[in-house]
C-alpha cells in the first residue's frame, strides 16, 4: 500500500506546484507595476496624402499627384485561428467563405487564394503577397475583422508623373521613402509632406483590433498644392525645339528659360539631358543638374549688352559714340582680338552690338572702368542667387575689383562675357530688366500654395528688386538690338516675320577646370532676346553646350534658329499681335522671308558668324 502512495501524491503535488505558480505570477501581474503583461495596445500611424504641383493653368492640368493605395499580404496562421462571426450571422464564417471574401474584394481568382490560405508558411516568412490595390472600397472590406481574417494592410502611395520626363528637373523626384529629392519636390517637402493621422486602440489575442476599444483616430492632413507659372504648352514646345537644337547641330547638352518680361515669371524652364523622375536614383550624375539654375558659365558676347546699357546709363557714351576698331592701341593692354571679323576704321557703339565686336566693347569696358562696371553688374542681378524657388541654385562668380581682384586683361574681358560666371536664370533676368524699362523683378516659377482645405498659404507678390537702368537707357538699349536679328546683324536666322526681336548671341570659349585657359575649338552658344521689341512681352535665352567641334558653334547659327522657333510658338500660342503686321504681307512664308534675308545680307557682306 505505501508503494502506492507516491503514485497518487506526486500528481497531485506537481498540480498544486503549478497552480501557485500561476497563481503568484497572475497575483504579480495585476499587483505589481514592474512585471511585464501582456500588451495589447497598439498605435499605427496613417500616411498623409502628399501634395499635388500643377500648371499655371492649375487643377486642370497637373504635373504630379499621389495616389495611395494598399498593400495586402495573407497570413495563413491568423486565417486558421481567427474566429470571423459577421454580423447577423450565426455560425462563424468557414475558411472557405472568407477566401471568398478576400478573391472577391481584390479581384483575385478564388482558387489561388484558396491554395495560399491551405499553404503553410516558409520559415520566418508568414505573410504572402496578395495584391496592390487603391480601391477604397476593398480596403473597407478587408480591414474589417467582422468580415475578413489574416490579412496584413500597409499603407502606401505612387507618386505619379504625369508627363514622364518633361519638365523633370523642375519637378524633381521623390525617393523610396517619399521625402523630395531634386525640384519643386525638394524645395517644398515640407508642404507637400503633410501630417500623417494616428490611431491608437487595442487588439485581441489573435492580433485583430477591437474597433470598440479605439482610443484614437486621427485622420491625415494631406500635403499642400504647389501651382507653378509653368505653361505647359510652352514648355512642351521649349523642350522640344531644344531636344532638336542639340540633334541638330551636334551640342552635346542644352538649356532654356522662357520669362515674362514684365513680371520675372519662369513660363518654361529646360535643360537638356533631362532625366524620369521615377528613375531618379540610377540618373547620370550629370543629367541631374538643372543647367537653368545650377550652372556656372562664361556668357560670352551676350553680356555686351549690359556693358553697353551701363555705359549708356551712366552718361558715359550713347548709341552713336564712335571707337576705333583697331587692335594695336597703346592706350588698352591686351585687347581681345575679333577673329575674322573686318570693320572699317571706326565703329559706333550701336553697330559693335549688331556685329558684336569685341575690340569695341572691350575698350568701352577699359575707358567705364572696372569699378563702374562691378556696381552695374550687381544691380542686373549678377554674383548673387535670383531666389528662384528651385534647389542648387549658384550665385555666378563676380569678383569684387575693391579687392584687386581684375588685373589690366580683366579690365576689358568682363565687359565681353569673360573672367565673370552667371547663371542662366542671371542672364534671363538681366534681360528682362533692358525688357521693363530697367526695373529688374525677382524671377519666380511658384505662383501660390494651396492648403488641402481650401486655405492659400502663400501666393506670389511681384517683387521689383530695383532699378538697374533708367527707362530711356533701357530704350535706347533696345533699339540697339533690333539689327542683332537682321541681314545687318550676326543672328538673322533668328528673326521672327512680323514681330521686333531686340536680342545678342554670344559664342563663349569652354574654360579648362582650375583656371587653366580654354578648350581649343569648344564653345558654348547663346542666344538671348526680347520680343516684341516695341512692347516687350517675353524674354528668351536659348544657350548649346558643344563637347566637340563643329561649324555650328556659333550663338547665331545654332542658338538663334532654336530661339525663332521657341518664341515663335509662345508668341502665336498666348496670341501676341505681331508689332510688324507689314512682314506677313509681304512674305508669304518663313522660307521665303529666310530667302529674301540672305539675299539682302550679301549687300552688307555678313556671314552666319559671331565674335
Amino acid at each position: 500500500m505505501r508503494g502506492e502512495n507516491w503514485r497518487f501524491w506526486l500528481p497531485v503535488m506537481c498540480l498544486a506546484g503549478l497552480a501557485v505558480y500561476s497563481g503568484q505570477k497572475l497575483i504579480r501581474a495585476h499587483v505589481d507595476p514592474e512585471v511585464d503583461a501582456p500588451n495589447y495596445g497598439f498605435t499605427r500611424q496613417i500616411l498623409a496624402r502628399r501634395g499635388s504641383i500643377y500648371s499655371a493653368y492649375g487643377k486642370n492640368y497637373p504635373f504630379v499627384k499621389s495616389v495611395p493605395y494598399w498593400e495586402y499580404s495573407l497570413d495563413p496562421v491568423a486565417l486558421t485561428n481567427a474566429i470571423v462571426r459577421p454580423r447577423g450571422e450565426k455560425r462563424p464564417r468557414v475558411r472557405e467563405a472568407i477566401v471568398k471574401t478576400i478573391a472577391d474584394a481584390l479581384g483575385l481568382e478564388y482558387r489561388r487564394v484558396l491554395t495560399m490560405a491551405n499553404t503553410p508558411p516558409r520559415r520566418g516568412y508568414r505573410s504572402q503577397f496578395l495584391a496592390l490595390s487603391s480601391d477604397p472600397d476593398a480596403y473597407r472590406t478587408l480591414a474589417d475583422s467582422r468580415l475578413v481574417a489574416g490579412v496584413a494592410i500597409s499603407d502606401k502611395q505612387v507618386r505619379q508623373y504625369l508627363h514622364g520626363r518633361h519638365l523633370s528637373h523642375v519637378l524633381g523626384s521623390v525617393n523610396a521613402e517619399g521625402v523630395g529629392s531634386a525640384g519643386i519636390e525638394q524645395r517644398y517637402d515640407r508642404d507637400l509632406t503633410g501630417t500623417p493621422g494616428t490611431v491608437q486602440g487595442m487588439r485581441d489575442a489573435h492580433g485583430r483590433e477591437l474597433y470598440d476599444k479605439r482610443k484614437v483616430s486621427i485622420d491625415p492632413i494631406p500635403g499642400a498644392d504647389i501651382y507653378l507659372t509653368i505653361d505647359h504648352n510652352i514648355q512642351f514646345e521649349v523642350e522640344e525645339q531644344l531636344k532638336w537644337g542639340i540633334g541638330e547641330y551636334g551640342a552635346g547638352s542644352g538649356w532654356c528659360i522662357v520669362m515674362d518680361a514684365r513680371t520675372g515669371a519662369v513660363l518654361a524652364m529646360a535643360s537638356m539631358p533631362d532625366f524620369e523622375p521615377l528613375n531618379y536614383g540610377h540618373t547620370p550624375d550629370d543629367a541631374k543638374i538643372n543647367r537653368a539654375v545650377a550652372f556656372n558659365y562664361e556668357p560670352g558676347s551676350v553680356m555686351k549688352v549690359v556693358t553697353a546699357a551701363a555705359a549708356i546709363d551712366a552718361g558715359f557714351v550713347s548709341p552713336q559714340s564712335v571707337y576705333r576698331t583697331n587692335r594695336d592701341d597703346p592706350n588698352y593692354y591686351r585687347l581681345p582680338g575679333d577673329g575674322s571679323h573686318k570693320w572699317e576704321p571706326t565703329m559706333t557703339l550701336k553697330d559693335a552690338i549688331v556685329h558684336s565686336s569685341n575690340i569695341v566693347i572691350g575698350k568701352l569696358a577699359y575707358d567705364f572702368g572696372p569699378k563702374r562696371l562691378f556696381e552695374y553688374m550687381k544691380k542686373f542681378g549678377f554674383g548673387a542667387k535670383t531666389g528662384i524657388e528651385l534647389p542648387g541654385e549658384q550665385f555666378g562668380i563676380l569678383p569684387n575689383p575693391n579687392k584687386r581682384m581684375w588685373d589690366k586683361a580683366s579690365q576689358s574681358r568682363a565687359g565681353i562675357g569673360q573672367f565673370v560666371a552667371v547663371t542662366a536664370i542671371q542672364l534671363c533676368g538681366a534681360y528682362q530688366a533692358i525688357a521693363n524699362d530697367g526695373v529688374r523683378m525677382r524671377p519666380h516659377i511658384v505662383d501660390k500654395i494651396v492648403a488641402s482645405n481650401g486655405a492659400e498659404v502663400y501666393r506670389h507678390v511681384s517683387q521689383p528688386l530695383g532699378r538697374a537702368i533708367s527707362a530711356k537707357a533701357a530704350h535706347d538699349v533696345r533699339n540697339m538690338m533690333l539689327d542683332v536679328a537682321s541681314p545687318k546683324g550676326t543672328a538673322r536666322r533668328a528673326a521672327i516675320r512680323g514681330y521686333s526681336v531686340a536680342g545678342k548671341t554670344g559664342t563663349a570659349q569652354k574654360q579648362i577646370p582650375g583656371g587653366r585657359g580654354y578648350y581649343a575649338g569648344l564653345y558654348r552658344a547663346s542666344f538671348c532676346g526680347i520680343v516684341p521689341a516695341s512692347d516687350p512681352r517675353l524674354v528668351v535665352l536659348v544657350t548649346l553646350d558643344f563637347d566637340k567641334k563643329t561649324l555650328y558653334h556659333q550663338g547665331g547659327n545654332s542658338a538663334g534658329p532654336v530661339f525663332r522657333r521657341i518664341a515663335t510658338a509662345a508668341l502665336r500660342y498666348l496670341m501676341i499681335p505681331p508689332d510688324r503686321p507689314d512682314e506677313l504681307e509681304e512674305f508669304n512664308d518663313d522660307d521665303e522671308y529666310d530667302r529674301i534675308m540672305d539675299e539682302r545680307a550679301k549687300k552688307y557682306d555678313m556671314k552666319l558668324l559671331d565674335a
